[in-house]
C-alpha cells in the first residue's frame, strides 16, 4: 500500500468494499462498531503510520503478506486509508471474524459454551444471595453498598456449559449467531489467529507482536462498545456495556458500592475481573485491620496525655522522676555538642504513640489477619472459579509465545497433545536460568550499594546539620528541626528518589533477562518476571527499613568505642530511638510511593490522552469531512500494556508488605492502605473504561505466583514484628524494669525512674581526641547514653550489667514464644478454614451428574430421530447398547473429563 492506487486495489482484492465509490459515499458514523455494510462486527483493529520513507516499503510488503495470510485463515478485512483519518498519516485495518471461523477456533481453544439445558436448581448450597453468606460474611446491613441496576443483576448464565465441539453444535444454546460468542471471546479468537499467522518464510517471522516490535504496525486493539459518557437511556438502547460500567463502577460517586464483577468479566475478560475481585476482597479485609489499627492509635494518644508513661519523664518538669535535665553524649564527632534530654521531648512523645504495649497486641493481630486474609481469598477464588467456569481451566492450553517458537530450534512430541512442538533442553534452560540468577544477584548488590550510599549521606549530613544549625536561633520550630530529624527526613526523601530511579532501570533489565530465559507461555513469562521484580522491589523498598530496625544502633557502637565507616562515625538512631525513625521512614516511603504511583498511572496518562484528543479535534476543524470514528477515538487513548496487571499486582503486594512487615512501628499503615485502595479501585476502573484502549481478554483461574509471594510476606511479618518489638522497641526493657528492677528501687511495680535506669553514665575524659566535642562551654563532666553499662566508677567500667543480660534473655524468649504461638495459630486457621467450601463441592458434583444425564438423554434422542424411529406416547425402547459420543460435560463448574465414547445401557420410555 505504498500509494493510493495500491490501497484501492487492495480493498477490491479482499472484497472488503463493494465498490470504491460506495466506500466514499457511505456516511461514516461516529461510533459505528461495524464494517461499512453495517452488518459485520469489528472484532479487532490494526493501525499503522504510512510514510514515504524507504524503510516503509519493507513494512508495506510485510503488511500485504500478513493481511493476505489473515484472509487465507478466514478473516475479513476492511481498510481505512490515511486520507480518511484525523491526522492524515494513520491507516486502520478493521478485522471481522466470521461465524464459521469462530466455531472452528472455539473448538480448538476448548472454549466452554452454554448448553440448551437450563441449570436445575436444588436446595443444598444453592442459595447464593442469602443475607448472611458463610463465605463472604456479608450481612443485610450491606444493602446500601450493593448495586441496584437491574442490568447488572446476575449476568452469569443460567445454562450448563461444556467444551465446544462442532459436531455436537445442536446441544449448544445457539439462539443467535451474532450473540453466541461474546465480544471478549471474539477478540480472544481474533488475537489468537493474529499471533499464529506468518508473514514470511523464516521461522521467526510470525505473529502480530513481532510486527509491532519491528514497527510494521503501530498497535492492535479491540474496540470499546461506544462512548462512556452517555445517559442511561442510550446505555439500554445501544447495549453500551462501557457506558454501563462507567455509570455504575468507574465514577467517583460509586466509591462505596460493590463491584459488578460479572459485567467486568464480560467486558474486560476473566483476568481483569479476577484482579478487581482480589482488590475488592483486600479492601474488605483491610476494614478490620484499619479499625483495629486506628483503635490502637487512639489508645496510644489517650495514654500519652492521660495515663502514666515514660515520655513524661522527659517532657514534664513537674513529674516526680523528671529526667529532662540529663546531659546526653554528642551524636557525632567534634562538631556536635552535649545536649539535654528534654530536647527530644517531641520525639519521645511520637515514639510512645508507636511504641507501647498495645502495639504488641496489634502485631500479633496483623500476623493472624494476614493468614485469614489469604485463607478467605482462596475460598472466594474457588467460588469465582465455579461461577466463571474456571474450576478445571488448564493453563497448558495457553498459546506458546511466538518468541519461544522463533528462537527454539529443537522439537519434540508434546505428551499431552501428541503434536510436534518446540522444546528447550534442560541443559540449555539451566544455563539461561543460572545466568539470569547471577545477574539478578548482581543488581540486588547494586540496590544494597544504593542503601549504603544513603547511609553515607546521612553520616556526612548529620555533622553538617549539627555544625550549621543552632536550634536556639530557629525560634518555635527549634525543638522540632533538630539535626537528627532533618537528617532522617532528607535521608528518607533521598532513599525514595533512589527507589523510583532504580525501579525504572531494573524493570528493563528484568524484561531482558526473562526474554533470555525463553519462557514457553505467557503465564511462565509473567511468573519469571514477577519473581525477578519482587526480589528487586523487596530489597529496594524494605532493605533500609531492615537496616534502621535491626542494624543501625548495633553498628553505631557505644562510647568510647564508636564504629567508623569511610572515616566518618557511624550514625546513631534518633534521640527518640530507632522505633521513632522507623515509623517516620515508613510514613515517608509509603505515602510518597502512593503519590508517585498516582502521578505515573493517572495524571500523566490523562494529560497525554487529552493532548491527543485535542490534536484530533483541531484536525477535525481543518478537515470537517473526516469524522472522528470509533477506532480513531480508541487509537487516541492510552495503549494497552501486556504487563499492565503485573504492575497493579506488584503495587498491592509491596503495599501488603508495608502493612504487615513493620506494622508494630506504624499501626496506621493498614488505614493508609485502605484509603489508597478505595481510590485505587475507582482510579483503575476509570483508567480502563475512560482513558485506555480496551484490553485483550485473557483467562486465568487464580492470581498465580502472587499468592505465594503474599504468603511469604505474611510469614515473614511474624518474624519481623517479633524482632521489632523485642529488639527495636522499648517494650521488653520496660516490662523487665516494671516486673523486676522497679521493685528493687521503689519496692513496688512502677514505670517511674525507667528513663534514668535505661541511660548509662560516661566520663567525658574517656573520649578519644577525634570523638571529644570541640567546645564544652558548660564544663560537662559526665554524659548519658542509652545502654546498660557499668559506670566509670566501677572497676570494670563500661561493661555490660546484669540487667542487660536479663533484657536480652527476655527479648529472645519473647521472639521464640511469639513466633511459635502465632505460627501455631496460623496453622490452625489454615487447617480449620478449608480452601473449598464443602457445600460448593457437593453442588459441583451434583451439577456434573445432572449434565451427564442431560447430554446422554439428548444424544439418545438425536440418534433415534436420525433412524426415523416412530415415536409414540406408549411405546418403549427395548434394552440395548446405545453409542453416545458426548462432549466434555462440566456444567457451570467446569468439572469433567475429556470428550469420550461411552456405551450407555438404559431403557428409555418413549
Amino acid at each position: 500500500m505504498g500509494d493510493f492506487t495500491g490501497i484501492m486495489e487492495w480493498c477490491f482484492g479482499c472484497h472488503c468494499c463493494e465498490s470504491f465509490n460506495e466506500y466514499y459515499n457511505d456516511e461514516r458514523l461516529k461510533s459505528t462498531l461495524h464494517f461499512h455494510d453495517g452488518k459485520r462486527k469489528i472484532d479487532f483493529v490494526m493501525a499503522y503510520i504510512e510514510t514515504d520513507d524507504e524503510d516503509d516499503d519493507v513494512n508495506d510488503r510485510r503488511r500485504k503478506v500478513y493481511e493476505k495470510a489473515l484472509m487465507r485463515k478466514g478473516l475479513e478485512l476492511e481498510i481505512e486509508p490515511k486520507e480518511e483519518s484525523q491526522d492524515q498519516v494513520t491507516c486502520f485495518v478493521k478485522i471481522h471474524v466470521p461465524y464459521d471461523v469462530l466455531l472452528a477456533y472455539a473448538e480448538r481453544m476448548r472454549m466452554k459454551m452454554p448448553l440448551k439445558e437450563d441449570r436445575v436448581d436444588f436446595e443444598e448450597g444453592d442459595d447464593q444471595h442469602e443475607c448472611c453468606d458463610s463465605i463472604d460474611c456479608k450481612m443485610c446491613c450491606t444493602q446500601p453498598f450493593r448495586l441496584e441496576n437491574p442490568e447488572l443483576d446476575d449476568r452469569d448464565q443460567d445454562n450448563y456449559t461444556a467444551e465446544f465441539t462442532r459436531d455436537k453444535i445442536e446441544f449448544f444454546d445457539v439462539k443467535n449467531e451474532d450473540t453466541f460468542f461474546s465480544d471478549s471471546q471474539r477478540s480472544r479468537i481474533a488475537y489468537r489467529i493474529m499471533n499464529e499467522t506468518k508473514f514470511g518464510d523464516e521461522k521467526t517471522m510470525v505473529g502480530i507482536n513481532r510486527l509491532i516490535n519491528d514497527g510494521t504496525y503501530d498497535c492492535v486493539y479491540p474496540l470499546h462498545d461506544g462512548a462512556y459518557d452517555v445517559d442511561k437511556f442510550e446505555i439500554a438502547n445501544q447495549q453500551n456495556m462501557r457506558g454501563l460500567l462507567y455509570r455504575e463502577w468507574g465514577r467517583w460517586g460509586r466509591w462505596y458500592k460493590y463491584q459488578p464483577l460479572d459485567a467486568i468479566r464480560e467486558y474486560l475478560g476473566v483476568k481483569y475481573a479476577l484482579y478487581f475481585a482480589f482488590l475488592g476482597h483486600y479492601v474488605e479485609m483491610l476494614f478490620f485491620a484499619a479499625a483495629v489499627g486506628v483503635a490502637v492509635f487512639l489508645y496510644s494518644i489517650i495514654s500519652l496525655y492521660f495515663l502514666d508513661n515514660t515520655s513524661k519523664e522527659i517532657c514534664d518538669p513537674s513529674y516526680p522522676t523528671y529526667a529532662g535535665d540529663l546531659v546526653m553524649c554528642p551524636q557525632c564527632d567534634r562538631d556536635c555538642g552535649y545536649w539535654n534530654l528534654n530536647k527530644s521531648c517531641v520525639a519521645a512523645e511520637i515514639t510512645h504513640i508507636f511504641d507501647n504495649n498495645s502495639t504488641i497486641f496489634f502485631a500479633i493481630f496483623m500476623s493472624l489477619w494476614a493468614t485469614t486474609f489469604l485463607e478467605v481469598w482462596k475460598r472466594r477464588q474457588f467460588k469465582l472459579n465455579y461461577e466463571w467456569d474456571l474450576v478445571d481451566y488448564d493453563e497448558e492450553r495457553d498459546l506458546i509465545r511466538p518468541e519461544f517458537e522463533a528462537k527454539v530450534t529443537r522439537e519434540r512430541i508434546n505428551p499431552v497433545t501428541r503434536r510436534m512442538e518446540p522444546f528447550l533442553s534442560p541443559r540449555d534452560r539451566c544455563t539461561r536460568v543460572c545466568f539470569s540468577a547471577v545477574t539478578v544477584f548482581f543488581w540486588v548488590i547494586v540496590v544494597c550499594a544504593a542503601v549504603i550510599a544513603v547511609i553515607i549521606y546521612r553520616i556526612v549530613i548529620s555533622s553538617v546539620f549539627a555544625y550549621n544549625i543552632d536550634p536556639d536561633t530557629l525560634g518555635a520550630i527549634g525543638s522540632y528541626a533538630t539535626p537528627s530529624l532533618l537528617t532522617t527526613i532528607t535521608g528518607s526523601l533521598l532513599s525514595l528518589i533512589l527507589i523510583m530511579i532504580l525501579n525504572t532501570v531494573y524493570e528493563k533489565i528484568a524484561i531482558w533477562l526473562t526474554d533470555l530465559e525463553l519462557p514457553r507461555t505467557q503465564i511462565e513469562f509473567e511468573d519469571s518476571f514477577t519473581f525477578k521484580m519482587f526480589c528487586f522491589q523487596f530489597v529496594n523498598y524494605y532493605s533500609y527499613l531492615f537496616y534502621v530496625a535491626f542494624l543501625k544502633n548495633l553498628l553505631a557502637g557505644l562510647p568510647p568505642n564508636y564504629n567508623y565507616f569511610a572515616g566518618n562515625r557511624w550514625e546513631e538512631c534518633d534521640a527518640g530511638g530507632c522505633m521513632y525513625e522507623l515509623s517516620l521512614q515508613l510514613v515517608i516511603i509509603m505515602f510518597g510511593k502512593q503519590v508517585w504511583n498516582n502521578i505515573v498511572e493517572i495524571v500523566w496518562p490523562w494529560a497525554v490522552t487529552k493532548y491527543r484528543q485535542w490534536r484530533s479535534a483541531m484536525t477535525t476543524q481543518t478537515s470537517p469531512d473526516n469524522m472522528y470514528t470509533r477506532w480513531e477515538q480508541d487509537y487516541d487513548l492510552q495503549p494497552f500494556q501486556q504487563l499492565a496487571l503485573f504492575y497493579e499486582y506488584l503495587e498491592m503486594v509491596i503495599q501488603f508488605g508495608f502493612a504487615t512487615l513493620f506494622v508494630s512501628a506504624f499501626p496506621l499503615a493498614p488505614a493508609l492502605a485502605l484509603i489508597n485502595n478505595i481510590f485505587e479501585i475507582r482510579l483503575d476502573a476509570n483508567k480502563l473504561i475512560c482513558e485506555s484502549r480496551r484490553p485483550i481478554a485473557q483467562k486465568c483461574s487464580d492470581i498465580g505466583v502472587w499468592y505465594y509471594l503474599l504468603d511469604f510476606l505474611g510469614t515473614l511479618a511474624v518474624i519481623t514484628n517479633a524482632f521489632t518489638i523485642a529488639f527495636t522497641s522499648q517494650s521488653i526493657p520496660k516490662l523487665v524494669y516494671y516486673y523486676v528492677y522497679s521493685l528493687e528501687i521503689y519496692n513496688e511495680r512502677t514505670m517511674q525512674g525507667f528513663t534514668n535506669n535505661s541511660l548509662a553514665v560516661f566520663d567525658v575524659r574517656d573520649f578519644s581526641s577525634e570523638s571529644r566535642p570541640a567546645l564544652n562551654p558548660t564544663g560537662v563532666d559526665f554524659c548519658r547514653y542509652r545502654a546498660y553499662r557499668t559506670p566509670p566508677s566501677d572497676p570494670n567500667k563500661y561493661e555490660t550489667t546484669k540487667q542487660y543480660w536479663h533484657v536480652i534473655a527476655a527479648q529472645l524468649a519473647f521472639v521464640i514464644v511469639m513466633e511459635h504461638v502465632v505460627m501455631l495459630c496460623k496453622w490452625l486457621i489454615d487447617y480449620v478454614v478449608p480452601d473449598r467450601p464443602k457445600a460448593l463441592q457437593v453442588k459441583i458434583k451434583r451439577e456434573h451428574f445432572l449434565v451427564h444425564e442431560v447430554l446422554v438423554k439428548a444424544d439418545v434422542t438425536t440418534l433415534l430421530k436420525k433412524q426415523n424411529m416412530s415415536l409414540t406416547s406408549d411405546a418403549t425402547l427395548e434394552s440395548g447398547d446405545v453409542i453416545s459420543h458426548q462432549p466434555e460435560a462440566t456444567g457451570r463448574t467446569g468439572v469433567g473429563g475429556n470428550s469420550s465414547l461411552k456405551v450407555v445401557k438404559e431403557t428409555t420410555e418413549l
